[in-house]
């Protein structure tokens, strides 16, 4: 038996089912349940959204016994932190553990399956069409911004200050220099700070229509561009990721405020160091 507790937002949920499907994969003969506190989710206006935007299918939820277990289990790890019985990490797995967090970043678990995750057919507004259209129309070119959440007290020493103003416009210099004729999508929980304070022309579409139990359309519209210029963030991480165009993907090569840094991140896309 398996069991996989999940949690976070829709980026934070394909880099879990990724984790899900390596498992299957690795242990073919293993039961395996899922754990879905509505608590891991309170965060994220639309809990798990997975289901409802991709073509996938989560484990089933846990049975009682699972649950005891993985109760047990935890409780004996505050008092063993070493036990093999549970595996917590990000990015480091301990596959002979019995409870995982299902949220494990490594480009191996997915980078060689094709067709893996598919977006569903998404319902589009007119405006998002347009958009669309214009994506491409023009060299493309979206601009993810994640501010909201990362500056709260609760992930600033994690997060903050690593995608910032000067790694923006860098971005948008290289991006310069492959490109012509470039259009920008901006994409943004803080649109107004984006107006105020990235270099980019007055032809530029900011998108601020998608929010709340739509935001999942902005990484949807991410996918149709020529370039993604993304934040240290798993929502426009996979807006690149699943982009089908072969794009130009400049990226924070310091993702985190750590001693460790996930392996997700293709060869051919380019970081740049904070300043």
């Amino acid at each position: 038996m398996k069991i996989l507790y999940f949690g976070g937002g829709l980026g934070n949920q394909i880099f879990e089912y990724a984790f899900y499907l390596t498992l299957k994969d690795k242990f073919p003969k293993e039961k395996i349940y899922g754990i879905y506190l509505k608590s891991r989710f309170k965060e994220h206006v639309s809990g798990l959204e997975m289901e409802k935007v991709f073509d996938v299918k989560f484990p089933p939820v846990t049975s009682f016994v699972a649950k005891m277990l993985t109760v047990i289990l935890y409780a004996y790890k505050k008092l063993n932190p070493n036990t093999k019985y549970c595996s917590l990490h990000d990015t480091f797995v301990n596959w002979n553990a019995i409870v995982f967090k299902a949220f494990k970043t490594d480009l191996s678990f997915y980078c060689y399956k094709n067709d893996w995750i598919r977006f569903k057919n998404i319902s589009l507004s007119l405006k998002n069409q347009q958009v669309i259209q214009q994506m491409h129309e023009y060299n493309s070119v979206s601009i993810h911004v994640r501010r909201g959440d990362f500056l709260s007290q609760k992930y600033s020493e994690l997060l903050d200050n690593i995608a910032t103003p000067s790694y923006y416009s860098s971005a948008i210099k290289i991006v310069e220099t492959r490109l012509k004729d470039i259009r920008y999508f901006i994409f943004s929980d803080d649109i107004e700070w984006c107006r105020d304070n990235l270099p980019v022309p007055s032809n530029s579409v900011f998108v601020d229509w998608n929010t709340e139990k739509n935001s999942y359309i902005d990484m949807f519209l991410m996918t149709h561009c020529k370039a993604n210029i993304i934040a240290n963030s798993t929502f426009s991480y996979w807006g690149s990721y699943l982009n089908k165009n072969n794009p130009i993907v400049i990226y924070p090569k310091k993702w985190i405020n750590a001693t460790y840094y996930p392996q997700i991140f293709p060869s051919d896309w380019i970081g740049l160091e904070s300043e």
